[in-house]
């Protein structure tokens, strides 16, 4: 009991708050409301274009002018809660389609992906907002993914999957590329600038057939690279053994010529040796025969004399006779013809043989005396 009390005491100490009245919320609230709705008013009768877009006014959904150039970037003025702008981008503007699967000519499966550069010119801003579906830029990439794989399919359809892969496939691209710029310029009006192919994949079998061609070219190259190494090898080896045979041929030639240099020069030592040999015999001879012209000339001049001294050639002649009778030991001399054996018809030269006294044939003053 006496807590309670206590209790009590000290609740009735605390300050009373009094509830505020109804004038005095009114008060506040009405203030705060009109505020409100002149902020909204305010920030609803003006509008921002970006410098990226333009844009359109609708008012109760109908576009306020349709047949003017749409509005360009910076501050408009509408209508607060009646007009409504429809903003749509026209810089260039790049996205990737979604993946996509295609047969090619000889039936081979392809998937790629697709990217699109495109612009839209303000003249085809009214048309994509409310002549092609959905505003904003939105339903214009929708438009383009359909667009573009219909024309992807149909270009692919065209090409085997060894030009699209090959060396045309820039051909390809820009059939593509042209076909998607002509679709897309007369259905939404805008323009393409470029189309890039960003992968492409081919079939697990395609894939397998590549693999094979790559290896069996891989063997041909090594293969054609072994022949042409062993061609040069082989060329290389004639080479050298036609330089060995050159090498050869001018040494023999050298040997030859230096042989022939060598019987010449012993020809030629020989010939002037012969020659020496002929002029010396030739003045040898000539010498002897000088000497034998002096000695006949001597001879001559020595029988001369004594002719002279004899008193002529008679008395010269009685002369010899007498010193020969002097000098005779009275023997006859003997003469025989010799020569070769008998019948051999060779030279026969007389022989002068002293005959004994005597024997037969012997003159008979020998034998007398």
């Amino acid at each position: 009991m006496e807590a309670a009390r206590g209790a009590g005491e000290s609740m009735a100490s605390l300050p009373q708050i009094s509830a505020p009245s109804a004038a005095q919320t009114s008060r506040f609230i009405i203030p705060v409301v009109i505020a409100a709705a002149a902020l909204a008013f305010v920030s609803g009768a003006y509008f921002v274009v970006p410098q990226t877009d333009v844009a359109f006014v609708k008012r109760f959904g109908r576009v306020v002018t349709p047949q003017t150039a749409p509005l360009e970037p910076g501050l408009h003025v509408k209508l607060p809660f009646i007009d409504d702008p429809d903003q749509i981008r026209i810089t260039t503007d790049t996205f990737e389609l979604p993946e996509k699967k295609a047969f090619t000519r000889d039936t081979q499966e392809i998937t790629l992906r697709v990217g699109v550069t495109y612009r839209v010119p303000k003249t085809a801003a009214y048309h994509l907002l409310y002549e092609i579906g959905k505003a904003g830029n939105v339903d214009i990439h929708t438009n383009i993914i359909l667009l573009s794989n219909e024309v992807v399919r149909e270009v692919l359809s065209k090409h085997s999957v060894t030009e699209i892969a090959g060396e045309q496939r820039e051909n390809v691209v820009g059939e593509i590329k042209g076909k998607l710029s002509e679709m897309l310029a007369r259905i939404l009006l805008i323009e393409v600038s470029a189309v890039q192919i960003n992968a492409l994949d081919f079939s697990p079998q395609y894939k397998d057939a590549i693999n094979q061609a790559t290896v069996a070219r891989t063997r041909t190259f090594a293969a054609q690279q072994d022949a042409e190494r062993a061609m040069v090898e082989a060329q290389t080896r004639v080479t050298q053994a036609k330089a060995e045979a050159d090498a050869q041929a001018v040494r023999a030639e050298g040997q030859a010529r230096a042989q022939l240099a060598q019987a010449r020069a012993e020809a030629e030592g020989n010939l002037a040796r012969a020659r020496a040999e002929a002029e010396g015999n030739l003045v040898k001879a000539k010498a002897e025969a000088e000497g034998l012209k002096l000695r006949g000339e001597g001879d001559a001049a020595a029988t001369r004399a004594r002719i002279d001294a004899a008193g002529g050639a008679d008395k010269y002649v009685q002369q010899i006779d007498a010193q020969s009778k002097m000098r005779w030991n009275g023997q006859m001399p003997q003469f025989m013809l010799g020569g070769g054996p008998a019948g051999a018809g060779g030279p026969t030269m007389p022989i002068i043989l002293p005959i004994t006294p005597g024997a037969p044939g012997a003159p008979a003053a020998a034998a007398a005396r």
